[in-house]
């Protein structure tokens, strides 16, 4: 599947409906919501504040090794966040590359044994559900946004690293400037897609709603 081009396709709803007001809007919602996984164990927010710890203490030389393991492991995935960034600017594919290690490395903390390389035919999968979360999102009248943000955060599976992920696109570039609603877009449907491939099965409740016997 090429990526880049079904991205490029689903660009105008993108921009439209993963924009500054909804990114703020789950953030600023989200603290108080009782957090309660759909499945199985989610990754804690201890395990993402002791990655961001551990990261934080890395040289240079061992950051460039991590990337390294990072790639080995996960050949699949940084394939995609690649592929899916290639018409970006650099500092968005640097960006979204760096993120998706840190979901990897909050995985790797928060999950016990070896994590496994995930499979093209499972970011694919993934990469649906983030379609149609996005598409629903889109779809939702102005006034009920922020009941629908609610929704989806209580029933995301795993809303650490969701609201992980949007701190981090709230803040400046290393160049200090601010990213603009469409490039926060497009690199939370990326690390959305990462987090559904990396830190979980990736059918959310919307993708079984469609699969459901009837």
């Amino acid at each position: 599947m090429r990526w880049d081009t079904a991205h490029s396709a689903a660009a105008p709803r993108l921009e439209s409906a993963v924009r500054l007001e909804t990114l703020t809007g789950i953030r600023g919602l989200s603290p108080d919501l009782p957090l309660v996984p759909q499945w199985g164990s989610m990754i804690t927010n201890d395990a993402v504040e002791k990655a961001c710890a551990e990261v934080g203490a890395y040289s240079d030389d061992r950051m460039s090794t991590e990337f390294d393991r990072f790639f080995q492991e996960q050949p699949s995935v940084c394939e995609f966040v690649i592929e899916l960034t290639t018409e970006s600017s650099p500092e968005i594919q640097e960006l979204s590359l760096f993120l998706s290690y840190m979901v990897f490395k909050a995985v790797k903390v928060g999950t016990p044994g070896e994590l496994a390389a995930v499979a093209p035919d499972r970011i694919e999968a993934a990469y649906h559900e983030s379609e149609l979360w996005i598409d629903r999102i889109s779809q939702a009248q102005e006034g009920a946004m922020s009941a629908g943000l609610i929704k989806d955060l209580q029933g995301e599976g795993e809303p650490h690293l969701i609201q992980f992920v949007i701190s981090e696109l709230n803040q400046p570039l290393e160049s200090g400037a601010p990213l603009e609603d469409e490039e926060k877009g497009e690199v939370f449907f990326v690390l959305k897609t990462v987090i559904s491939s990396l830190a979980r099965r990736p059918f959310g409740a919307e993708t079984e709603k469609q699969i459901e016997p009837k």
